[in-house]
């Protein structure tokens, strides 16, 4: 900081001006310390985006709902949590409701921050210390009177020049909000408990719990969505405001369902009520199973099947979200030999990789084989479409999301080839054996392709003296090889 313009108002301010530098000075150096601890507690956030957009004209129920009502109208801390099944629109329902907080009482006067756990972002995206990040970042960059509650824990490990917060530190920080009278109002938004780390679970439930103690001083709320886990069950029978989000859901599988079925499958008349009433009284409140089944329909249709013959099929389908998997699977396991070769090996990437990979990216890595190739053979086994080869190849368990990243249609896909593939001497599929071993000797033989190219070997390496340009050059050598920054900065991973 300059201080010479600050010394010359001291020499020559009177004592009320001197005051006044004094105020901007202590107040300047309060922001610098607030933003270094902004800067310390960076996150992981790839989920959020990901989520799938509600319906048109879906879960407006919930601002009506007495569950909903009492939470959001209490003056005091409270607690709301959704319950439900796998793959009942929970994370929708949590998106939902950080889109359109403009409807909550005072929510425009509340600091407002939102988390939302998953196993298919990267490898710190479950995990609590992620979480808590995350939550004290966003309260911390929305309001600055909170570094109150954070400067005592910052100072403490700013000062050991540790690299990073202390875990144990991140939940002082976040229970301390509960100790002290604010004048603004807190909402939290957790998804998917459930999708957490087993490590201190039970703890940090606890935390949530305890922040939204009616003796608190303050005004805590917390939305938290989850499937049913024993933890959370337990800690959960303090907070009476339960919504089940299986039981409320009907009206929002029936409106999807007719949606789809008119405009995409283009039925009418009978067929099209008779097709929406099998839909909507065998979803059980899981619309991931209607999105199957909307995908399989839509393959009818492709094929010229007749009304009939749709309808007929419709009820051939599994149903059941679990044998809807089996049939899928087993779908896989009879293609071509080509085609489980490329599955397997998307399966494994996108189910081991230590953060969601994107199309470019699985495009080189689909074209390294099983054995050393010549520079020119791996050009040649570049797929042209990668896109349509994820689709078919991945069996509708894969989808390429809004920013081209590839991940599992839906946790539940994901759990379930875990569950029926461990066993490498049983199926085709034999992603889980020895998957790290060999996404590591994929990348060892993407990067020894990229440095013994022949632009490298008669290029870059025969330079003795590096010019501006020469550099230039390389750089856009080096993004022509967009699995590479995956490769330097997670090969080790892999490989221990």
């Amino acid at each position: 900081m300059d201080t010479a313009p600050q010394l010359k108002a001291l020499l020559t301010s009177r004592p009320n001006s001197l005051q006044n530098i004094h105020d901007r000075i202590l107040c300047i150096e309060y922001d610098k310390e607030r933003q270094e601890c902004l800067r310390s507690l960076q996150y992981d956030d790839t989920r959020y985006d990901k989520i799938s957009e509600e319906h048109h004209g879906s879960l407006e129920w919930l601002w009506k709902h007495p569950q909903y009502l009492q939470w959001s109208a209490s003056a005091t801390s409270s607690l709301l949590y959704i319950e439900g099944k796998p793959g009942s629109g929970k994370s929708t329902l949590a998106k939902y409701l950080v889109k359109n907080l403009v409807q909550v009482p005072n929510a425009s006067s509340s600091t407002v921050a939102q988390y939302f756990y998953t196993f298919r972002g990267t490898k710190l995206e479950s995990t609590h210390e992620n979480m808590l990040r995350s939550i004290l970042h966003s309260i911390l960059e929305q309001d600055e009177s909170a570094f109150f509650h954070f400067q005592q824990e910052f100072r403490k490990f700013h000062h050991r020049n540790l690299s990073k917060w202390p875990y144990d530190s991140l939940k002082i920080a976040l229970s301390s909000f509960a100790k002290h009278p604010s004048s603004k109002p807190l909402c939290l938004i957790l998804d998917a408990m459930d999708e957490s780390e087993e490590h201190d679970r039970r703890s940090i439930i606890q935390l949530l719990c305890n922040l939204c103690s009616e003796e608190n001083p303050c005004s805590i709320k917390i939305f938290l969505a989850s499937r049913p886990v024993p933890e959370l069950k337990h800690h959960i029978q303090e907070h009476p405001l339960v919504i089940t989000l299986q039981d409320v859901n009907k009206h929002d599988i029936s409106r999807f369902a007719v949606c789809f079925l008119e405009k995409e499958i283009k039925l009418t008349g009978k067929i099209l009520g008779e097709a929406a009433d099998y839909i909507i009284g065998n979803a059980d409140g899981v619309f991931v199973w209607v999105g199957l089944v909307k995908t399989e329909l839509l393959r009818l249709v492709e094929t010229g099947c007749t009304d009939a013959e749709i309808l007929h099929c419709l009820k051939d389908l599994p149903p059941d979200l679990e044998e809807f998997y089996t049939l899928m699977f087993a779908r896989l396991e009879k293609g071509h030999q080509r085609d489980i070769r490329v599955g397997k090996k998307l399966f494994r990437f996108v189910m081991f990789a230590r953060r969601p990979l994107t199309v470019i990216e699985l495009r080189h890595a689909l074209a390294i084989p099983d054995d050393h190739i010549p520079y020119e053979e791996f050009q040649q086994s570049i797929i042209r479409d990668t896109r349509r080869r994820i689709e078919y190849c991945g069996g509708n368990f894969l989808e390429i999301k809004a920013d081209e990243t590839v991940q599992f249609m839906h946790q539940t896909a994901r759990e379930f080839l875990i569950r029926t593939i461990p066993d490498a001497s049983k199926f085709q599929f034999e992603i889980t054996d020895k998957a790290d071993r060999t996404i590591t000797t994929t990348l060892v033989r993407y990067l020894t392709l990229c440095f013994t190219s022949p632009r490298m070997q008669d290029g870059f390496s025969k330079i003795t003296s590096w010019s501006p340009e020469d550099f230039r050059a390389y750089a856009e050598y080096l993004n022509e090889w967009p699995l590479i920054e995956y490769a330097f900065r997670y090969i080790k991973d892999h490989h221990d």
